[in-house]
């Protein structure tokens, strides 16, 4: 099974361009730390209210990523609330979004391409390449956003993310789009984490087109 993250970025990414659109490329990584906090609080290992993120077990977890953000919210002075956690962590845990490409494309889910852009200048893209893979989580999102079927877990907290950071509108079609945020805002409405990344997004890129 896949990550959050992973699927945040498989279903975020340009299919065969294998970069993100400029609403995705400001906010994915926003998406990716929301990812991280749904994960720690789904081990048990933070607890998250609209006031506070609080961490209840620091021990050493087998995920770097995991272990790095629990880690920083544990050496706090303060409780912090959600948004801040997910803004902090976009800015501290380096190479976030680069690593797990990298490591989507060693599990031959994406395709690792070096493009020239300029003489000197060449940048990396990544295809997707287990068109399956997407095409299922697709599958998934609009069973529950156009014929209102009941979420599982994850497939509830990646409707969150995406529409949280207005990827949302983006993966149905155009006459869809209104049926959609209203299903997504029914389903994410009592999320807190979902809707902490969408205040983070909000407060960096006010843009009330994404919701």
């Amino acid at each position: 099974m896949l990550t959050l993250m992973e699927e945040v970025l498989l279903i975020a990414l340009n299919e065969e361009k294998g970069n993100f659109s400029f609403t995705a490329s400001t906010c994915i990584d926003y998406c990716l730390t929301g990812a991280i906090l749904m994960e720690l609080e789904h081990l048990k290992r933070i607890r998250v209210d609209k006031k506070t993120v609080e961490v209840s077990d620091a021990r050493p977890l087998n995920n770097r990523r995991l272990e790095l953000a629990l880690h920083q919210m544990d050496s706090s002075k303060r409780h912090r609330p959600p948004d801040y956690w997910i803004s902090r962590l976009r800015s501290t845990l380096k190479g976030l979004r680069k690593g797990i490409l990298e490591e989507m494309a060693d599990k031959a889910l994406l395709r690792e391409e070096e493009q020239q852009t300029f003489i000197f200048f060449s940048s990396t893209r990544y295809p997707v390449r287990d068109e399956r893979a997407r095409k299922d989580i697709l599958d998934r999102i609009h069973r529950v956003l156009l014929r209102r079927e009941d979420p599982d877990r994850q497939t509830a907290k990646l409707i969150g993310l995406l529409y949280a950071g207005g990827i949302l509108p983006y993966l149905v079609d155009k006459g869809d789009r209104k049926e959609a945020k209203k299903r997504a805002k029914e389903v994410t409405k009592d999320d807190i984490l979902a809707n902490a990344v969408k205040k983070a997004v909000q407060a960096t890129y006010s843009n009330p087109a994404f919701y």
